[in-house]
């Protein structure tokens, strides 16, 4: 689409996403306006008001209909929910386009664009994927669901660049010209059943990432995926399969690097160093022998499959946070190296009803550091306390990084008290 035609936006939701795009839009001339659900007072006063000096309009505590009756367009940002039924029937009413955070910038964007979604991994080879790229090009970016919104960056970028984007779902729902040069799915499992009907409704919101691509770009497809054949028939791009007996991300790395003419003795350099990111598997202490891991990025139960399967020793697991309409239970055939279970948050019933069957040790905690303290507590030299949610963040905190951070807080004064 062509960005001009559109003189007045409105943005919906005022957090990371929303506040990039404000930015952007005044730059580019436009005038703007944010509707966000969330009252006022849980924002940035001086933020708000140096937009309202560059014109910006707001409303906080509702999604109004005459708000949005004199825009052009409607752009939401990625945690917004349009299937949220009082939001739905205010846009249904005032019927404007409305795109999302990544297809706007896209409209913008002049790089190539490698675009990373799956259920689990994704943040891990994006960041990968960025590193290995470097080692040939010069100027390279990195954004999307890892924390930097693509509207942040978009208006460097030249057609000699080349942008890594991790994308969510949330973020390929409201596409509608979003075209990768290089588009990847790295698995698919059953997640965000909290907003999807079921577990179709998620696949076909992760495989629009291959619905604009041409006959000369490329989708990289995990060969373990079982709709595999399925996809073959509706993609344009030329396929390349990876995984089989290699690592996955290792195996997609190296079709990357692949694609862009890079040796794969750097992905394996570049893979054999990598230490892990923030907030996933991170190490975080050992406080008289016994090990303390955040993993706090793991917010399904296949996320937590894979940490206890990368453990070798005993384990005292710490999860809950808020439910996504999830089954816990296939968890259980990976808990026999778990000594005891602690449980918090809004979903700490529910998952204790899918393991109470299969372990004896499970105990439930109203607050985060209680469960942790109690893990501490009741650990042997040689034990891992492993934090790993299989929920998202959103009883108790904004996202998994503010709840990872609490996590380390809560670990550093144990640190602190018992070094």
């Amino acid at each position: 689409m062509n960005l001009e035609k559109f003189k007045k936006i409105c943005i919906i939701g005022f957090k990371k996403s929303g506040i990039s795009l404000c930015r952007l839009l005044l730059s580019l001339g436009k005038k703007v306006k944010v509707s966000e659900i969330q009252k006022e007072s849980s924002f940035n006063s001086s933020l708000i008001e140096k937009f309202k000096r560059e014109g910006v309009e707001f409303e906080f505590g509702i999604h109004s209909r005459d708000f949005f009756r004199d825009c052009n367009l409607v752009v939401v940002s990625p945690g917004v929910n349009l299937k949220e039924t009082l939001l739905r029937k205010t846009l249904e009413e005032v019927s404007l386009p409305t795109v999302g955070e990544i297809e706007l910038a896209s409209w913008i964007n002049k790089s190539r664009i490698v675009a990373i979604t799956g259920t689990n991994g994704k943040t891990t080879v994006s960041f990968l994927a960025f590193l290995v790229l470097k080692k040939k090009f010069s100027h390279v970016f990195l954004g999307g669901n890892i924390g930097i919104p693509f509207s942040s960056f978009v208006r460097k970028t030249t057609t000699s660049h080349i942008t890594v984007l991790e994308v969510s779902s949330f973020q390929l729902e409201n596409i509608v010209q979003f075209r990768p040069y290089v588009s990847c799915i790295l698995n698919l499992k059953p997640d965000h059943l909290d907003r999807y009907s079921d577990f179709q409704e998620y696949k076909k919101a992760k495989e629009r990432i291959f619905i604009n691509q041409k006959e000369e770009d490329y989708a990289l497809i995990n060969r373990d995926i079982f709709c595999c054949s399925e996809w073959e028939r509706k993609i344009k791009a030329k396929i390349k399969y990876f995984g089989g007996e290699e690592n996955d991300n290792f195996s997609c790395l190296k079709e990357i690097a692949s694609i862009f003419g890079i040796d794969s003795y750097l992905v394996r350099d570049i893979f054999s160093r990598f230490k892990g990111l923030s907030h996933r598997m991170q190490k975080i202490a050992q406080v008289k022998g016994v090990t303390f891991i955040n993993d706090s990025k793991a917010t399904n139960p296949s996320s937590t499959i894979w940490a206890l399967k990368n453990l070798h020793q005993p384990v005292i697991l710490i999860a809950g946070g808020r439910d996504k309409g999830l089954d816990y239970s296939s968890v259980i055939p990976f808990i026999n190296r778990v000594k005891r279970i602690n449980l918090f948050g809004e979903a700490k019933e529910k998952i204790a009803d899918s393991f109470k069957a299969h372990h004896h040790n499970i105990n439930i905690f109203s607050q985060l550091e209680e469960a942790v303290k109690d893990a501490f507590f009741n650990a042997q030299e040689g034990d891992v306390v492993l934090f790993s949610p299989m929920c998202s963040s959103f009883d108790m905190f904004s996202n998994y990084i503010e709840r990872g951070k609490f996590f380390i807080q809560i670990v550093n004064n144990i640190r602190n008290e018992f070094s």
